[in-house]
């Protein structure tokens, strides 16, 4: 702030001096804030737009926002916009490219708040998750985990919580997960963090799915649905319903899971999500050939034919 305030003095001080009109002109300071507030709209744009699974445009916008917090060397800002544009990588499954910005996050953070170089962190973690390598991913949040606890928010604490369980559960150990995922949860739904609950519940029900409790991966997922309708993330929905069709096959019934798998690929579809769409597609042709609908599971084979190889 006490910069803000020179420079605007400085600003006054020379249209007086030099007894021109300034009326018309911004100070710096103005001019610094105009930049500041356009790169966090643009984030504030991507963000939405990363939500609704349309990830093209979302990059678009975060790499504006990074753009515009570079022009004015907002280190906290360009930070943040790394780490963005980083998980938006991750979710485009560009993986390589993801890991080149998320280090360039992290050694960035280093002069940055610590948060930030939790964030950066917990980004890094998860794009080792994504390439299947947990024990690697494990060793970034056990890292991230030995930080002071104040260095963290509460949906910080929380994303370390769901990252550690989701660790654990592709290693094997259930238990340890679902501890980890319930703590996450409690602190989501104390903050009201919508989406990172809906994370939360699908994250149990698939291990309750794997546990072979069924009714409780159902309830769980149900759970995890209603949230992600109630903020309406396109790219949650389909994946709750793909799960909750998962478990409507398990428990062999064929008729629910057709249901469940034909809604989430007619979802995947709005979202353009060919990997989505394979494999609810995949999905539907084996339950409608228990079904008996035969001309039907022909189409979804065209239909997925035509999709071609991944």
């Amino acid at each position: 702030m006490n910069e803000k305030h020179l420079r605007a003095g400085i600003g006054l001080a020379l249209c007086i001096t030099l007894t021109i009109s300034c009326s018309s002109a911004p100070s710096k300071s103005d001019t610094v804030t105009t930049v500041r507030d356009q790169a966090a709209q643009n984030s504030g744009y991507a963000e939405a737009y990363f939500r609704q699974g349309r990830y093209d445009l979302a990059l678009q916008f975060f790499t504006q926002s990074l753009n515009q917090n570079t022009s004015i060397d907002n280190v906290e800002g360009i930070t943040q916009s790394y780490v963005a544009i980083g998980k938006t990588y991750i979710a485009l499954g560009s993986l390589d490219m993801a890991e080149d910005i998320l280090l360039k996050a992290r050694e960035r953070s280093r002069t940055a708040k610590p948060s930030l170089f939790f964030a950066a962190s917990s980004s890094l973690g998860e794009l080792y998750l994504a390439r299947g390598d947990p024990q690697k991913g494990l060793a970034v949040f056990e890292e991230a985990l030995a930080m002071p606890a104040g260095s963290r928010t509460p949906a910080q604490t929380a994303q370390l919580n769901h990252n550690l369980g989701t660790a654990q559960k592709a290693l094997g150990n259930y238990p340890g997960a679902l501890g980890y995922f319930n703590a996450s949860l409690q602190i989501n739904t104390a903050n009201k963090i919508i989406d990172s609950a809906a994370a939360d519940h699908y994250m149990i029900a698939s291990v309750y799915s794997l546990q072979g409790r069924y009714e409780d991966a159902a309830t769980s997922a149900e759970a995890a649905l209603t949230l992600d309708k109630k903020i309406e993330s396109s790219p949650g929905i389909a994946q709750d319903l793909y799960a909750l069709g998962l478990i409507a096959t398990r428990r062999k019934d064929t008729a629910a899971a057709y249901d469940y798998f034909q809604r989430s690929y007619l979802v995947f579809v709005t979202l353009g999500s060919k990997p989505g769409m394979r494999k609810a597609l995949a999905e539907l042709i084996t339950a409608a050939d228990g079904l008996g609908r035969s001309s039907e599971a022909d189409g979804y084979r065209t239909t997925l034919a035509d999709l071609g190889t991944p």
